[in-house]
Parts: C-alpha cells; sequence; structure tokens
C-alpha cells in the first residue's frame, strides 16, 4: 500500500501524517512538495519510505509526458486540483516499480481511518475482491477552538455524512442545525464525495479529478469500501484556516473554469476567500468562529445526541502512543 499526496505549507503536522500511515502499514508515501522551499522537503528527503519530490522544472517536464496533460495542462498553474491528478499518475508507475498493489489518493489534512482492523488488514481483504478502485466515505471535522497546533492530534469531533446515519435526524436534531451556522444545509463545507484507492495492477485505470480513478477505455470495476473512511481535518485551528486561504488568493468562482464552486459545495469556501483576501485577521477570526468552530460545549452535546456529530478520538491516541514509543 502506498499513498500519494500533493501538499503545501503542512508544518509540523506532516510528521503526523507520516508516522500515523507508516504505523498502519502503508509501505511507502509520495509527498508532492507544491512549494520547492517547504522546509518539509529537506526534513524527508532522505526517509526511506518517503519519496519527497519538489514542484520544479523537471517534474512539470513529466506531466507534460502524460496523457492527463492534454486536458489538465492548461490549469497546471491556476489550480492544484490539475496538479494533483498529475501527481496521482505518476505515482501510479512508481508505486507499481516499488512493488506496491494498491495507491491511495488523499490530502496532507486527511487520514485514512479503520476503526475495527488495521489498514494492512482492510487492503488485504480487498486484495482478494474483483474490485480496481475502492472509494471511502469522508467525515469532514469540526473544530472546536480556534488554537489548534497539530490538527491530527488535537481534533476529534466530525460531521456525520447523511450517509452513514442510522436514521433520520427528528425534529430536535433539524431545530439544531437551522440555528448551527457552522453546519451547512449540505452539513459539509467541502467535498463530501470521498477519496479512492486503486488498485496497481488494475490495467487502464488512470486518476479522474481527485477523488477517483476510471478506466477511460473500458468497464471500471469500484465499489464503496465498508468500515474504511478518510478523516478530513479541514480548517482546524485559525492559522491553518488563515494560511489555507491566503496560500490560495483570489481563485476564481469555478474550478477547471467550468464547475461552479458555490452550487458544488455551498458559499463557505467563496466567502472565507474573500474574508482572509481584505487582510483583516481579526475580522477573518471572527468569521473562523462564527462560521467554522464551534466552541459551545452544550451544543456539541446536543449535536452528538442527536447523531449529527461524532467523536473519533482514536487517531490522536495513536499519535501520542507513538511519540510515547519513540521517547522510550
Amino acid at each position: 500500500m502506498a499513498i500519494v499526496t500533493t501538499l503545501r505549507d503542512a508544518g509540523g503536522t506532516l510528521d503526523s501524517f507520516v508516522a500515523y500511515h507508516l504505523h498502519h502499514g502503508f509501505a511507502h508515501l509520495f509527498l508532492f512538495f507544491d512549494d520547492p522551499l517547504d522546509p518539509g522537503l529537506e526534513r524527508f528527503a532522505q526517509h526511506p519510505k518517503v519519496t519527497a519530490i519538489p514542484h520544479d522544472s523537471h517534474l512539470r517536464r513529466l506531466w507534460a509526458g502524460l496523457p492527463e496533460y492534454r486536458t489538465g495542462g492548461e490549469f497546471m498553474d491556476s489550480e492544484v486540483m490539475a496538479r494533483q491528478v498529475f501527481n496521482a499518475a505518476l505515482a501510479m508507475d512508481w508505486a507499481r516499480q516499488k512493488q506496491c498493489d494498491w495507491l491511495l489518493h488523499i490530502d496532507a489534512d486527511e487520514l485514512f481511518f479503520t476503526p475495527r482492523q488495521s489498514a494492512m488488514g482492510h487492503f488485504s481483504e480487498s486484495h482478494a475482491s474483483a474490485a480496481d478502485t475502492i472509494r471511502y466515505q469522508n467525515f469532514e471535522c469540526v473544530p472546536e477552538r480556534d488554537d489548534i497546533a497539530d490538527a491530527f492530534r488535537e481534533v476529534t469531533l466530525f460531521k456525520v455524512p447523511s450517509e452513514l446515519e442510522t436514521e433520520p435526524v427528528g425534529d430536535d436534531g433539524r431545530a439544531l442545525l437551522e440555528n448551527t451556522p457552522q453546519i451547512p444545509s449540505k452539513r459539509f463545507h467541502f467535498y463530501r464525495n470521498g477519496k479512492s484507492a486503486v488498485r496497481l495492477s488494475a490495467p487502464g485505470l488512470r486518476p479522474s479529478g481527485v477523488h477517483k480513478f476510471v478506466n477511460p477505455n473500458g468497464e471500471t470495476r469500484a465499489v464503496r469500501a465498508r468500515g474504511a473512511f478518510i478523516l478530513h481535518y479541514a480548517c482546524s485551528g485559525f492559522e491553518a484556516f488563515w494560511q489555507k486561504y491566503v496560500t490560495l488568493g483570489r481563485f476564481a468562482d469555478q474550478w477547471l473554469s467550468t464547475y461552479d464552486i458555490r452550487s458544488a459545495i455551498g458559499p463557505l469556501h467563496l466567502d472565507a476567500r474573500d474574508v482572509v483576501a481584505t487582510g483583516d485577521r481579526e475580522a477573518a477570526r471572527v468569521f473562523y468562529r462564527e462560521r467554522i468552530a464551534i466552541e459551545d460545549i452544550e451544543r456539541v452535546r446536543q449535536l452528538i445526541l442527536c447523531g449529527i456529530l461524532t467523536r473519533i478520538p482514536e487517531p490522536g491516541e495513536l499519535l501520542e502512543r507513538i511519540a510515547l514509543l519513540l521517547t522510550i
């Protein structure tokens, strides 16, 4: 099993990202650093289980040789999603060279989570199936304060995807949702359609956007995972939120000049862009506390009781155990 991710400004959380996934049995991580001056690049350059790749002229020449470049090349400077697709395509070939069986494509603010078995156990079972690609439902985190240093250790609260709700939200839950601006009508502020892993021995599979792999010339044998998920720690802490939108800058209202962001995922992504673009950190902090973080302990308790939110403490607990072992 290998992972590919394209990252920028991950900071110290990158250490947790790497430690967590290697502990779960992933054999190799392909880390594409969108900023070639990122200090994490040097930090992981010599790691035996990590390939750290800078965004430089050599990488861009490799992109130009990919079939995905024909449709995505015009967006490679303006859209990180185009670069993510290119990097995933390259990592597929490199992972095969390392004799990996599966490649998972996730972001550096995400963790692969299997609550009832190891990741190794999950992929061993999957390898016996006929699936070429596996889609994993994602959970989106809810930070409970603005001062978070390492989301993977400190954040435990997540929105329950409606696809996984055991029963419909009742009247109390609907009333709570109507009065909780941090949870929009679509529940999630960002994507909700999951992330995917691809079987590297499957012929003809290519990355199709950042969420899936398909065979453009034939049938794609795709399944949805049971008991394995992606935890998305989006905008965990004000500094992470601020840095994300400073880095993204004044991006367009559409992805790839085609897909309307507001209608696809809701207003927060564009509203956050606009408030950070003013340069007013205090206004942005107010926005973060009113639209993203839920600091009201009683409201959190009620949302959990209604099945809208849930606690997932296991990743943070695991990282604490790993850190403790390293000090012994």
